[in-house]
């Protein structure tokens, strides 16, 4: 009887694939990928160095914008804006600071809609941020007439020349509030609490885009 040739050994892995200390993968090993971003502009990506030496312009966009009806809480809501913008305008690299107008917000707030808005506005980067307010439970330490709110916000800034995120950040605060004699009901001193915790959250948003600014001119 004709004996069977053994069978094969298996072909040796490609250490390619996996890499190595002196040859690291550069490439997606999936070709579905590079139908969204091909493997060089990704490199291409990676490796750009976004300096702020030509970048003075800032358009800021709050993606999640609330609409007041009482006008006392939509003056405090101008005022938490113009508090963050004096606050960005402050920074000396900052040649020019500006809410995005509403006609050019586009439908789709998707980064390169944004981008295409940005530069039709004039401006070299986008901040766009977005704001989540939040009651603490009551307890028993907490009275009926007092409430404490925590506002988180948080941010991007988009190189808009080059499409790529810069720097991000996200900042909270917490507040605590009583219903003053002013107060129409207690939803008002809740919305309240919530717009001054926000407001203060902007600035410490502010000084982080201060403080990374100042560190990109060094």
């Amino acid at each position: 009887m004709k004996k069977m040739a053994p069978p094969a050994p298996p072909p040796p892995l490609d250490v390619s694939i996996v890499g190595s200390d002196s040859d690291r993968l550069q490439e997606s090993l999936f070709k579905g990928d590079q139908a969204v971003l091909s493997n060089q502009d990704i490199d291409r990506i990676l490796t750009a160095r976004i300096t702020l030496a030509d970048r003075h312009r800032v358009a800021v966009l709050r993606l999640n914008s609330r609409n007041y009806y009482d006008p006392e809480l939509a003056d405090l809501e101008t005022q938490n804006s113009e508090r963050f913008l004096k606050a960005l305008t402050a920074n000396s690299h900052f040649t020019q600071v500006r809410f995005m107008p509403t006609l050019l917000i586009p439908d789709k707030r998707t980064v390169p809609y944004l981008r295409e808005a940005a530069a039709r506005f004039q401006a070299d980067l986008l901040l766009v941020y977005a704001a989540g307010v939040r009651n603490f439970s009551r307890n028993r330490l907490v009275g009926d007439d007092e409430v404490h709110a925590e506002a988180a916000v948080e941010s991007v800034l988009l190189d808009v020349r080059t499409g790529i995120v810069i720097h991000t950040a996200r900042t909270s605060e917490r507040i605590s509030a009583k219903k003053a004699p002013g107060d129409l009901n207690f939803s008002q001193t809740v919305a309240k609490a919530q717009t001054e915790a926000i407001g203060n959250a902007l600035l410490k948003l502010a000084a982080s885009v201060d403080d990374f600014a100042k560190s990109a001119e060094k």
